[in-house]
């Protein structure tokens, strides 16, 4: 008897036939048979029922399906085969194979949900390497899909540096299907390695012969990547520490301080290397130099009660029986509970800083260029010498002494050249003083020397003169002669000054003395000598405040053709406005001209001022003549000089020939010649005129005047002044009359006060005169009145001619 349901069907879909089995799954009574299906049961059209019913009896073939019939709550496994006319139906109800099924496939999920989240990543092949089950896990670890991973050979994705101990290990352990754990790299198609914990097992038959392998696989990337890093940096610091110019230790707490770990720079900083102390054969106290020993020992010791860092500097005797200074900053390290395990700490050769730190110091109280004590040193020392002066009741000489014009060799020569005088000058005072002076290079082109143990002024006179005798003796220095000579002031403790600070500011004072009178001289310090300085002090002082303020002001002074009494031009003349006192003249801050910087920035205000009037008058059509500006040899040093202004000239649109340049003959006997001569070439050549001034005056040179592009010369005031008392003056003045025109040049006689000069002077035939007579030097304000007012007649110089005829008949 068959358990399944089963009804027939006839063509018209009327039930012919229904066993008590489907009758009662169907809850159907015996009316049933005849009864339409479509009709006793209207819940199946449309269905899938209905669809397999009419589709097994079109196709006269058997329908095999599963479905749900919602009016039964259950689902069946039907059978629907045409037999004749009829469709004979079997079902039956598996709701139970349903449920199990269903369960079953649960767990299946569940199963893979697990197997595919689980971080470890699971492969299982056969033996023959086919996948049986992978899970995504390790296709990412792998970069590569199930379908990539079946038949892969394990060696085509593992590390080439692992195939061979891994094929090995897998062989060994499939024999016995016995269970095995291995650390490998995978390898991904982008060459990228991946480290990942691998566990293999085996699954075996009835048998026991083992069909397959499982691999899970856990990724340590991270931790062998940190294992490597730590490994690295571990053999870096051991590197490094063998590397360092010290030695790291670790040793014994107490002397003689055994040591448990030292790095190889142990070698080179003892001779001894670090397996000789290491092994015991040596210990640190057995080469610590036994003058120190205690004293570390002390540190050490102290070091440990107060828990502190130790930082000792000895030294040690190496293995050759050197002996170097050591620096050793170290610690002791504790247990848990307070006890002292043992010392570490890191020893440094300091024996080079020693030598460093007494380099530093000589260098710090020593020129370097030189090798002399500095400033600083002979502060120290003329400090000790006062006090040994004091105590031995003896006087003591101070000199200060500055190299004559050592900057203009600097400037004209290089530094090489300065350098070359300032060895020189130390090696000649070294030379000439007693070995118990002081020779002291204070800065610059200064030098000071302490004279111990003298007893008057004629002392340091006495001791001052082999140094003048060395200093004046030339220096050759690449085929030039150079001047080592220097100015020289002098002071003496105590009958000058008590105090080291006084003593310096009258030796000082003497020096400057020494320096305004001509260079190259001695000067012992007076006290008159204060009252001049402070003196030139304010000068200086008053010019700086003039250069600030812009007080400085042109005066013009006329300068007028002898001939006819027409107007030749001006001479610039520097006046300055003091706030107190009004116009002042330039002899109230004469001193201000002996500082090159000063008389530097007392022309340059003053030259702006004068270009700018020549410019003004330029453009308002005053035909002023020239103008003729003063320059004096620190103006020449910065060589640059004529392009200066050429420059002026022609941003002010001012012909060159409006522009007359003064200079002294003490311009052409300076240092450096040749570069003046060069300047005032380039000016000439533009047609700028040169006057020579205070011709005559004692340093007259003919040879100046064919050396120098001269135009003009400029008779000094003083033989003008004294024509008629002194009979020597009116034979000068006729000779450099005569000079000036046997050679060209136009001559300007200075200080014409009288007619009977001017008379004198025009029938000796000098060219132009200038003067109280002419007229007092003016602000630039009233120079366009003066020029437009001028009247040549007024002097009547033609007139005087007689006077002259007659006062030479009157002569014997």
């Amino acid at each position: 008897m068959t358990t399944d349901c089963v009804f027939f069907l006839d063509r018209n879909w009327r039930f012919t036939f229904c066993n008590a089995r489907a009758a009662t799954e169907l809850a159907a009574n015996a009316d049933i048979l005849g009864a339409c299906i479509w009709d006793r049961f209207p819940q199946l059209v449309g269905t899938i029922f209905e669809d397999n019913y009419r589709r097994a009896v079109a196709e006269r073939s058997t329908r095999i399906f599963e479905a749900y019939f919602e009016a039964l709550s259950s689902w069946y496994e039907v059978h629907a085969t045409p037999v004749g006319d009829d469709l004979m139906v079997i079902f039956r109800n598996i709701n139970d194979r349903r449920a199990v099924a269903e369960a079953f496939q649960e767990r299946e999920q569940q199963l893979a949900t697990v197997f595919g989240q689980t971080m470890v990543g699971i492969l299982h092949r056969d033996l023959n390497e086919r996948v049986l089950m992978v899970n995504q896990r390790f296709c990412d670890m792998v970069g590569r899909s199930g379908e990539e991973l079946d038949g892969l050979p394990m060696s085509a994705f593992t590390h080439p540096d692992d195939v061979a101990s891994n094929a090995a290990q897998f062989r060994k352990h499939l024999e016995s299907a016995t269970p095995f754990q291995v650390e490998k790299r995978y390898m991904r198609p982008d060459g990228t390695a991946v480290w990942c914990a691998v566990n293999v097992s085996f699954v075996r038959d009835d048998a026991g012969k083992p069909v397959s392998s499982i691999a899970v696989a856990e990724d340590i990337h991270a931790r062998k990547t940190a294992e490597e890093k730590a490994h690295e940096s571990q053999r870096q610091l051991a590197s490094f520490i063998d590397n360092l110019p010290g030695i790291v230790y670790q040793g014994d707490i107490a002397a003689p301080w055994r040591f448990t770990l030292i790095s190889e720079g142990a070698e080179t900083l003892t001779e001894y290397t670090a397996s000789e102390f290491l092994q015991g054969k040596v210990r640190w106290g057995e080469i610590v130099h036994p003058d120190d020993l205690q004293t570390v020992e002390d540190a050490v010791l102290a070091s440990i009660m107060s828990r502190q860092v130790f930082d000792i500097v000895y030294r040690i005797r190496t293995k050759s029986g050197d002996i170097r200074w050591m620096v050793d900053r170290g610690r002791c390290i504790y247990s848990p509970s307070g006890e002292p395990l043992f010392l570490e700490g890191i020893i440094s050769d300091v024996t080079s800083q020693k030598e460093a730190e007494e380099k530093i110091l000589w260098a710090a109280h020593h020129d370097h260029l030189t090798r002399l004590p500095n400033r600083a040193l002979f502060q120290i020392r003329l400090s000790k010498a006062l006090e040994l002066s004091a105590g031995r009741n003896r006087k003591l000489g101070l000199v200060i002494l500055d190299v004559d014009h050592l900057k203009e060799i600097n400037d004209t020569l290089g530094h090489d050249a300065g350098d070359a005088v300032l060895q020189a000058v130390a090696n000649r005072l070294c030379a000439a003083v007693r070995p118990i002076d002081t020779v002291a290079r204070n800065g610059g082109d200064e030098f000071a020397i302490i004279f111990p143990e003298i007893e008057s002024e004629q002392d340091i006179r006495t001791l001052i003169a082999p140094i003048q005798e060395q200093l004046q003796k030339p220096l050759p220095f690449s085929g030039r002669t150079l001047d080592c000579r220097a100015s020289i002031g002098a002071s003496i403790w105590p009958d000058h000054a008590k105090e080291s600070a006084d003593l310096l500011k009258q030796a000082d004072i003497a020096l400057y003395t020494a320096k305004a009178t001509g260079r190259d001289k001695v000067m012992v310090f007076e006290p008159s000598m204060r009252t001049e300085a402070q003196q030139k002090a304010e000068m200086r002082n008053n010019a700086r405040g003039a250069i600030d303020t812009r007080s400085i002001e042109p005066f013009y002074q006329p300068k007028v053709h002898l001939s006819s009494g027409e107007l030749a031009g001006f001479e610039a003349l520097l006046r300055w406005r003091n706030p107190r006192a009004g116009i002042e003249l330039p002899a109230s801050i004469q001193a201000a001209f002996d500082d090159p910087h000063l008389a530097v920035a007392l022309s340059k205000q003053m030259h702006d001022m004068v270009f700018d009037d020549m410019r003004r008058w330029l453009q308002s059509g005053i035909p002023f003549g020239h103008v003729a500006i003063n320059a004096s040899a620190a103006e020449f040093r910065g060589m640059d000089f004529a392009e200066r202004i050429l420059e002026r000239l022609r941003s002010g649109n001012i012909p060159n020939h409006c522009l007359e340049i003064e200079v002294t003959e003490t311009v052409f006997l300076g240092r450096g010649a040749e570069f003046i001569e060069k300047t005032l070439r380039t000016l000439s050549a533009e047609g700028v005129k040169i006057a020579l001034d205070d011709f005559g005056t004692g340093y007259a040179s003919l040879s100046h005047l064919k050396q120098f592009p001269v135009d003009i010369i400029k008779i000094d005031r003083s033989f003008v002044h004294d024509l008629a008392s002194n009979p020597d003056d009116p034979a000068i003045l006729q000779a450099v009359v005569s000079l000036g025109k046997s050679l060209g040049i136009t001559t300007v006689a200075e200080g014409v006060e009288t007619a009977v000069q001017a008379a004198f002077l025009r029938s000796q035939g000098c060219d132009l005169g200038q003067g109280f007579l002419f007229g007092m030097a003016s602000p630039s304000k009233l120079i366009p009145d003066l020029v437009a007012g001028w009247n040549a007649g007024e002097f009547n110089l033609a007139a005087l001619d007689d006077y002259v005829l007659k006062d030479r008949k009157q002569r014997p």
